[in-house]
């Protein structure tokens, strides 16, 4: 059974980065070992300079239970930086009423703390409530979080828009959608609020969006292409963005994702666009990567799996090319012929 590969990488790839990653980062101390002591004895020293106690952040690990408390205290100290507040709170890797309490508590006052701590903390918070929490403490959060959609702070605000919309609240992706309507007092800049309403659902926002799929500001114009690329109305127009070489890259790269998740006729104009070595490199690349995710998660006719697999090999093989859409192309070529059966008997058969 083949695996599901999201569309960017490739399993190859995956592995490679996961492994390089885990081999440049220093080996994080067991819990209670003289290494996590020390740091810990240096973190939670205000006599230190900041700078050292934030590397020594960086070695704390899973903290002792005495740990905790401290690191609270820590926290909620207006005294201390915002920086060393905030890695005091990200450290504290329990997720428990008192850190709840202490995060809301910070939350709720403009005065408590600057723009950067409130829009961190909104973020490490939504990271960590992916499990089911009881109604009245979801309620608490979502309060919060509500209040901080009319906050004065541009990255405070964008903050709770993003955790609100993730959880699918409606009060936040209402404010969206008819700001957008209305053209006007839109509270985040117009490519986020685009990017929720198509995390949320563009299905349930195609009149908020369809006027921006004409916007001049590519950032605008790309992210609408890409939501309402299930819009039957707008599609054609998309296809058209995607396919012609005078639209700017930003928004060919986001239409050709969008088309390659709802349209069907995918294959008619994106295998054409990976096989014209006239046109511009990363936009063949992002072609290849949309076919494959395409391929992960529908049905693709044999006769266009081969053709593209085919497609992907020349790709490899031409020079000029930037050294990572090279090395990508031949280890995509790896993957296909280990993951689709269809292609794998091509290839055996040549």
């Amino acid at each position: 059974m083949r695996s599901k590969v999201m569309i960017r990488l490739i399993p190859l790839t995956v592995m490679a980065i996961l492994c390089l990653s885990l081999a440049a980062q220093p080996a994080r101390p067991q819990r209670g070992s003289e290494q996590q002591r020390a740091a810990t004895a240096t973190f939670l020293d205000r006599q230190r300079p900041e700078t050292e106690r934030l590397r020594a952040a960086r070695l704390l690990g899973w903290p002792e239970n005495k740990t905790f408390p401290l690191l609270l205290a820590v926290g909620a100290d207006r005294a201390e930086s915002d920086a060393i507040r905030f890695a005091a709170l990200y450290h504290h890797h329990r997720f428990s009423r008192e850190w709840l309490d202490t995060i809301l508590k910070i939350l709720d006052d403009p005065n408590d703390g600057g723009a950067e701590l409130d829009a961190k903390l909104t973020e490490e918070l939504n990271r960590r409530i992916t499990f089911r929490l009881p109604p009245e403490v979801r309620q608490r959060i979502l309060t919060i979080w509500r209040k901080l959609l009319k906050d004065p702070r541009d990255r405070v605000r964008l903050a709770a828009f993003r955790a609100l919309a993730a959880n699918h609240d409606a009060v936040a992706v209402n404010q969206l959608d008819e700001s957008l309507r209305r053209g006007s007092g839109i509270p985040i800049p117009i490519p986020d609020a685009i990017e929720l309403l198509d995390l949320n659902g563009p299905v349930n926002h195609i009149t908020a969006l369809r006027p921006f799929l004409s916007h001049r500001d590519p950032a605008v114009q790309g992210r609408a292409a890409r939501a309402l690329a299930l819009d039957p109305e707008s599609r054609p127009r998309i296809v058209e963005l995607a396919t012609s070489a005078s639209t700017a890259e930003e928004v060919r790269l986001h239409a050709l994702r969008g088309l390659a998740r709802e349209d069907q006729g995918f294959a008619a104009y994106a295998l054409p666009l990976l096989e014209n070595v006239r046109e511009d490199a990363d936009v063949r690349f992002a072609a290849m990567k949309a076919f494959v995710g395409r391929m992960n998660y529908n049905s693709v006719p044999a006769r266009e799996q081969i053709r593209f697999a085919e497609a992907v090999e020349r790709f490899a093989k031409e020079r000029n090319l930037p050294p990572k859409i090279l090395r990508q192309t031949a280890e995509t070529l790896v993957y296909l012929k280990q993951g689709f059966p269809e292609i794998q008997k091509h290839y055996e058969g040549r």
